[in-house]
C-alpha cells in the first residue's frame, strides 16, 4: 500500500483551511475542501464546499481548474460522494475531468454517500486514502450525528480564576472580555441551536441572538425549563428568533399556547435530555449546539454524558464569594483533554475534547 507523502498532507491540509470557511453554512453537510494540481504539481483550482445543496468543493475547485485539471491529481478532504442528492456525484465529476490521481484525507461516514474511492479505483484512477486526523477532526460533528443521530454538543461558559460563572446581584452579568464576547457572537451565527437553563433567563435575560457578527445561520433558542417558569416578558421569547421551551411531562403550559414546546420524561427527578438533542436532529437536521449555562445545567448534562466539548473563557480576575459549583472542580472530575489554548483579549479561551468513552 503507498504512503501518503509529506506533499500529500501539505496539501491535505491546505484544503482543510478552505474547508472551514464553510463553517455555518455548509451544515448539516461536512466541511469539504479540495485541492487540484495540473501535471506538474502546480495548484490550478481550489474550492470548498460553500452551501448545502449547491456545489461540492470538487465541483468548485474542477470550475477553477478547467482542462489544466486533466491528468492531474485532487486532493480532497472527504472522500467525494458517490451518489446523486441534491448535487451529481463528484467521483464522476473528477472523472470526466480525466483527474489521473485522488488522495482523500478521509473516509465519508455517511453509507449512502461513500463509495467514492472504490468507483474512481475501479475506473483505474490512482486513489490514496490518509485518514488523516486534521480531515477528521473538521468533520467531527458531522461524523457524530451520522454514527449517533446526536448533535455536537458544546458546554460554553466565562470564569474567573477560581472558577466561578456566577456575579454578584446587581452587578453586569459579563465575566468575559469583549473580545471574548465577539468571538461567541460569531460562532453563535454558525450554530443550529443556543441552550440556557430558565435560572439563566430569570437572572440574566439574555435575548441569544447574534449581535456585531456575521449571521450564517439564525440559531434556536431553547430554554430547560422543567415547569414552565419562563416569565412572559422575557427576552428569549420575542420574535427575534425562533424559541423552544424544554418541559417535563404533565407541566402546566397554559400561559405557552402559541409557543414552540418540547415534553420530556423525568429520570432520577431530573429532566431526561437525551431525547432533547435527537429532536433537534430529527426535527432542525441541526449539526452543532452550544450550550451556555448556568453551572446546574452543566453538571446534568455531564451527568447523562451528552456533552462532546467545552469552550471555556477565564477572565484575569478572581470572584468575591464562593460559588455553589466550581467549574474548575467540574472540569478536573470530566474524561476531557485540552484541545486549543488561545489568548482572547485579556482572557484565555480554551477548548477541551470530552470523551465519556475513556472512563
Amino acid at each position: 500500500m503507498k504512503m501518503a507523502s509529506k506533499e500529500d498532507i501539505s496539501m491535505l491540509h491546505q484544503a482543510t483551511r478552505l474547508a472551514v470557511s464553510g463553517h455555518g453554512t455548509a451544515e448539516p453537510n461536512p466541511m469539504v475542501g479540495c485541492i487540484i494540481t495540473d501535471k506538474t504539481g502546480e495548484v490550478v483550482g481550489e474550492g470548498f464546499h460553500e452551501t448545502c445543496g449547491e456545489a461540492h468543493a470538487e465541483i468548485n475547485a474542477l470550475a477553477m481548474a478547467g482542462e489544466s485539471a486533466h491528468g492531474g491529481t485532487a486532493y480532497v478532504t472527504l472522500e467525494p460522494c458517490n451518489h446523486h442528492g441534491k448535487t451529481p456525484p463528484c467521483s464522476k465529476a473528477l472523472l470526466d475531468a480525466g483527474i489521473n490521481r485522488v488522495v482523500i484525507g478521509t473516509s465519508d461516514p455517511h453509507a449512502a454517500a461513500s463509495g467514492g474511492a472504490e468507483f474512481l479505483i475501479a475506473k483505474g484512477v490512482e486513489v490514496l486514502v490518509v485518514e488523516d486526523a486534521l480531515c477528521k477532526e473538521i468533520i467531527e460533528p458531522f461524523s457524530h450525528r451520522i454514527k449517533t443521530g446526536m448533535p455536537w454538543i458544546t458546554c460554553k461558559w466565562a470564569q474567573t480564576i477560581d472558577g466561578n460563572i456566577e456575579t454578584p446581584k446587581g452587578e453586569s452579568p459579563w465575566i468575559s472580555s469583549k473580545e471574548s464576547q465577539l468571538l461567541v457572537h460569531e460562532e453563535r451565527g454558525c450554530v443550529d441551536a443556543i441552550i440556557v437553563g430558565v435560572g439563566t433567563v430569570v437572572a440574566d435575560n439574555p435575548s441569544l441572538t447574534v449581535r456585531d457578527a456575521t449571521q450564517y445561520r439564525t440559531p434556536l433558542r431553547i430554554v430547560i425549563d422543567p415547569t414552565l417558569r419562563t416569565p412572559l416578558h422575557a427576552n428569549v421569547l420575542n420574535c427575534d428568533a425562533p424559541t423552544l421551551l424544554v418541559h417535563e411531562e404533565g407541566a402546566d403550559t397554559s400561559n405557552f399556547a402559541s409557543q414552540e414546546l418540547l415534553a420530556l420524561p423525568l429520570e432520577m427527578g431530573v429532566l431526561a435530555l437525551a431525547p432533547l438533542f435527537r429532536h433537534l436532529v430529527t426535527r432542525y437536521d441541526a449539526t452543532n449546539v452550544i450550550v451556555e449555562g448556568g453551572a446546574i445545567l452543566f453538571q446534568r448534562l455531564f451527568s447523562q454524558q451528552l456533552v462532546n466539548e467545552l469552550w471555556v473563557f477565564t477572565a484575569p480576575q478572581t470572584s468575591t464569594f464562593t460559588p455553589a459549583i466550581n467549574m474548575n472542580t467540574l472540569i478536573a472530575d470530566l474524561p476531557c483533554t485540552l484541545i486549543d489554548e488561545q489568548p482572547c483579549g485579556v482572557d484565555i479561551a480554551k477548548r477541551f475534547a470530552v470523551n465519556f468513552n475513556q472512563q
